[in-house]
């Protein structure tokens, strides 16, 4: 197998002028898809937007402080109904200033709600940890589907060729009388179907290749493949029931379900906090400024101006107890409670399907490992038939569509090989996703298996 294997590339020469073109390995699309994938980057920023939500819920247990200034300036003109009797106008000029602070001193919903935050904030990082584990797999997935579907083309093109050889030596044969019209029919209608096979083949690539693009934002001309000696490796720890724990513990499917199910129970308390008296701390200072006050000196019989101030402060407890509300709380506490239920069936459902992805991920390994030692065989079995086949057909033991199926099993047996390589390594990082262990680190050391 050479060292890079080049892709065919259907893309127009248009685009791939716009287009850097490079090699790259399972390292390089993982660092330039890290950058690029917009499902991650937005599972990261609804992650941070989450992590907001203790700030908010935090603030309804600290105190409220605010402050006010009013300043107001005009005239004020009087008319009253007896003749020769003016009243001049008045200008009027007044400002206050104010400070208010409100506490909480007990109000059981700050509590709920500051423990639905914490709930949300550990089921936003479970979500984003599903959106990574998945990242991984999809650069893995569309990395090895590249390189499957490049084997596929080459054996594809091969088969092409080696069955146009048959048709072109199938039709001198009959030409000179040494094979009959059936033959050449035979030969021909083998290479047509290669030839289509081949076709299909470049198609399946080029949008394998697409797929890659559309990760990373950058189109590839040629990519690292898989070491001709695949080291078969079974998993560790060896036992299921350890993978299906760990999986219990550590998928990011079971932690988002668990946190949904702690933000339920904690949505049903603060339902059922309605119920809960409150008591607050209220405070407030007022200054009041009035620069044309009017009074009058009953003593001299006179009327003067000056300004007038005055300041008010007050310190009190608010202790507000719910005697009936018409049955709305009762109703939202069993409401909640029928939702945490349901929650809690989420979850199990969740555990459940987890235990039989971990099994069946095991399992495959397992599997996996058998299918790459068989196909291997497979392989090496099909081209030393083939051989057999092509020396009996040369001395006439043989017929040519014993040769055209022994061509074809041949050819087979190379795609089969190649798609168990490349689904073992698969297995390998499906397996360590379900037990949510996958992580960047496990695609370099893959990474040090390609050539």
């Amino acid at each position: 197998m050479s060292k890079k294997i080049r892709l065919v590339s259907l893309i127009g020469a248009g685009l791939i002028a716009a287009s850097p073109v490079y090699a790259v390995d399972l390292v390089g699309v993982h660092d330039l898809a890290f950058e690029n994938d917009p499902r991650l980057r937005a599972a990261d920023f609804r992650r941070e937007a989450t992590g907001e939500e203790k700030a908010i819920a935090r603030a309804n247990l600290l105190p409220d402080l605010a402050a006010g200034a009013r300043a107001n300036w005009g005239q004020s003109k009087t008319e009253i109904g007896v003749p020769g009797i003016e009243i001049p106008r008045e200008d009027i000029e007044n400002n206050s200033y104010s400070v208010d602070v409100f506490q909480s001193l007990y109000r059981q919903s700050n509590y709920e709600r500051l423990d639905i935050a914490r709930g949300q904030i550990s089921q936003a990082d479970a979500i984003y940890e599903i959106a990574l584990q998945d990242f991984l797999l999809r650069v893995s997935e569309n990395y090895f589907l590249v390189l499957t579907l490049t084997d596929g083309v080459t054996f594809a093109e091969a088969e092409e060729r080696a069955f146009q050889r048959q048709f072109e030596q199938a039709e001198q044969r009959f030409e000179v009388g040494l094979t009959a019209v059936t033959d050449v029919h035979e030969a021909r209608a083998s290479y047509d179907n290669a030839r289509a096979r081949a076709i299909v083949a470049r198609n399946d690539l080029a949008d394998a290749k697409e797929a890659l693009r559309e990760l990373t934002g950058q189109y590839f001309e040629e990519f690292d493949a898989l070491q001709p000696v695949l080291p078969l490796v079974e998993p560790d720890p060896i036992e299921a029931d350890k993978w299906v724990e760990m999986a219990l513990q550590g998928n990011p499917s079971v932690l988002s379900a668990r946190a949904a199910v702690d933000v339920a129970d904690a949505n049903m308390r603060l339902a059922r906090s309605g119920h809960y008296p409150t008591l607050d701390l209220v405070a407030g200072y007022t200054s009041f400024t009035n620069e044309q006050f009017v009074y009058n000196d009953f003593i001299n019989n006179q009327q003067l101006r000056s300004s007038l101030t005055n300041d008010d402060w007050s310190v009190g407890l608010v202790l507000d107890i719910p005697l009936y509300q018409g049955g709305r709380v009762s109703a939202q506490t069993r409401q909640a409670r029928y939702l945490l239920d349901a929650t809690g069936q989420d979850l199990d459902d969740v555990q459940r399907g987890v235990v039989r992805q971990a099994q069946d991920s095991y399992r495959a390994v397992l599997a996996g490992i058998q299918e790459v030692q068989a196909f291997e065989q497979a392989r090496i079995s099909a081209e030393s038939a083939l051989e057999a086949t092509q020396a009996g057909f040369e001395v006439g033991t043989r017929t040519i569509v014993d040769v055209l199926i022994a061509e074809q099993r041949k050819f087979s047996a190379q795609r089969d090989n190649s798609v168990a390589r490349h689904s073992y390594i698969l297995r390998h990082l499906r397996l360590k996703s379900v037990a949510g262990m996958l992580t960047s680190e496990d695609l370099r050391v893959v990474n040090q298996l390609l050539e």
